[in-house]
């Protein structure tokens, strides 16, 4: 049985971009496109951390369960709609 301390060691391990539940991410898997992470999983049998995302559009064909090392923090902005940007 792997030990809690050793779970969050290989959860660091397998995330290398520091992805949290709740950031904005640009996913980078062939297809790039932007989401929102609304849980993790980690997979010690495959040495993997999946998102689970909220697609940000509503456009069919992509995935929704991501290894996480594809996942970038989101570093553009949305147009404001208090400024009228």
């Amino acid at each position: 049985m792997t030990s809690n301390r050793d779970i969050e060691k290989l959860f660091d391990k397998w995330n290398p971009n520091k992805i949290k539940a709740g950031d904005r991410v640009q996913v980078s898997n062939g297809r790039n496109y932007p989401a929102r992470v609304v849980g993790l999983d980690i997979d010690i049998k495959n040495q993997k951390v999946y998102a689970h995302l909220r697609l940000t559009d509503n456009t069919k064909g992509y995935a929704i369960k991501v290894d996480v090392a594809d996942c970038y923090p989101f570093t553009g902005h949305y147009p404001s709609h208090h400024k009228g940007e």
